[in-house]
C-alpha cells in the first residue's frame, strides 16, 4: 500500500483557486457597473427631454411680441413679470431655474442638481441657424436642462411672428 496517499487539498490549490475566483468577480463587477451606469444616464436622458418638451410647450401658448408693449426688440422680462406672468416669448430669454419649478413657482425638489434655461434670439428667416441683432419676424427659443453642470437635453424651436397675426395665439382673458 502507498503510504503518500491525499487526503484532502493542499495550501497552494486553494490559494490557486481563490485567485482565479476573484479575477473573474473582478472581470463580471468591471462588466455590470458600466451596464448600471449606462440605465441611470438613460433615464437621466428621459428626465432633461420631458423638462424642455413641457417648457418648450408652454412657451409656444404665448405671444411672439407682447401685446401691451408691442416692441419686437426687447428682450426679456418687463420690470415687474414673473414666469406666471409672462405673456410673450421672449419673456423667457434668460430665465433659469434650479431645480426646475413650475410656471406657478413652485420647485421640484425631487429634482435637486438639475438647471432648466432658456435662451431667446432673432434669427435670420433665410438662415434661422444666424442670429440677428434686431426682428426679423422669427425667434428661436432654446431650452437647455442639465444635471450637475452636465447638458443632458436640448431643444431648439422657431416662433414667427406671423402666429400672432393669424390668432394661433389665445389669451387667457379671451382677448
Amino acid at each position: 500500500m502507498n503510504k503518500n496517499t491525499r487526503h484532502g487539498i493542499t495550501i497552494a490549490e486553494t490559494v490557486l483557486s481563490m485567485l482565479i475566483i476573484s479575477f473573474v468577480l473582478v472581470s463580471t463587477i468591471q462588466l455590470v457597473a458600466p451596464i448600471a451606469r449606462s440605465g441611470s444616464v438613460t433615464a437621466n436622458r428621459i428626465v432633461a427631454t420631458n423638462l424642455t418638451n413641457e417648457l418648450s410647450e408652454e412657451i409656444a401658448t404665448k405671444y411672439w411680441t407682447s401685446p401691451i408693449l408691442n416692441d419686437p426688440e426687447s428682450m426679456g422680462p418687463g420690470g415687474d413679470e414673473t414666469r406666471a406672468t409672462y405673456d410673450d416669448i421672449d419673456d423667457y430669454h434668460g430665465w433659469s431655474s434650479t431645480p426646475p419649478s413650475l410656471s406657478s413657482g413652485a420647485s421640484n425638489f425631487a429634482l435637486s442638481g438639475w438647471t432648466r434655461s432658456v435662451k431667446v434670439v432673432h434669427v435670420l428667416v433665410a438662415d434661422p441657424t444666424t442670429e440677428s441683432a434686431s426682428s426679423t419676424g422669427l425667434k428661436r427659443v432654446t431650452v437647455t436642462v442639465s444635471k450637475d453642470g452636465t447638458v443632458l437635453a436640448t431643444q431648439s424651436t422657431l416662433h414667427s411672428q406671423i402666429a400672432d397675426e393669424l390668432g394661433f395665439v389665445v389669451s387667457a382673458t379671451g382677448d
